[in-house]
């Protein structure tokens, strides 16, 4: 899994963070929400996880995210998160 720096770098990160209409439809979503709630309970604490992620210990929240895409519900919201930012 590329680390949080790298996927920043790329140049489907930065299309999208000059689109705030885009990041405000993201943002907004039921699938960011419902993902952002099966994050929390995988990590216990999901803003501590991604500040951990930002200082590059992104360990817990990589392993929060690789159970959530296994999980056959958090894939597909993944997946209908991806296809609404095409």
């Amino acid at each position: 899994m590329p680390n949080f720096d790298e996927l920043m770098k790329g140049k489907e990160a930065a299309r999208l963070m000059s689109d705030k209409g885009k990041l405000e439809q993201l943002r907004d979503a039921p699938e960011t929400q419902q993902i952002f709630s099966m994050l929390s309970r995988t990590t216990g604490d999901l803003e501590s996880a991604a500040e951990r992620a930002a200082k590059g210990d992104a360990a817990q929240l990589t392993d929060a995210i690789r159970q959530l895409m296994r999980d056959p519900e958090g894939a597909r919201l993944i997946q209908k998160m991806k296809d609404s930012l095409k």
